[in-house]
Parts: C-alpha cells; structure tokens; sequence
C-alpha cells in the first residue's frame, strides 16, 4: 500500500520506517475488522490514529533489534 508513496530517492531510513507504519496499520485493520464492541467508525478511527505512532515504533524497534 505504501510503497508507492515513496519516491525511488526515499533513504533506508524513510523505507524502513514506511514498512513498519504499514504493518502497523494491517495490525489495526485485523484488530478493528474483528471488534464488534458497538462503537461507531469515527471512534475507531480515532483509537487507530492514537496507536499507530507507538505501534510503528514498536514494529521498528523489533525490526532493528534482530
């Protein structure tokens, strides 16, 4: 999904950092495609933007660690 949003001149840096916020963002659409707790999409989207920060660095911080 992102890898078209990055020029070919994107550094390691920017491309690592783009595939960590895309795992990020597959792991909120299978945690939000299997909530059924009653709250609308706004809300959702909302829990899902104050995570993926924190949820991307994590992913990152994983990736670089190996």
């Amino acid at each position: 999904m992102l890898e078209n949003y990055l020029l070919s001149t994107a550094t390691h840096e920017e491309r690592q950092r783009a595939i960590a916020v895309e795992a990020a963002l597959e792991v909120i659409k299978a945690t939000l495609s299997d909530t059924n707790d009653g709250n609308g999409v706004s809300f959702q989207l909302q829990a899902a933007e104050k995570h993926i920060k924190s949820l991307a660095d994590a992913i990152q911080n994983a990736i670089d660690k190996k």
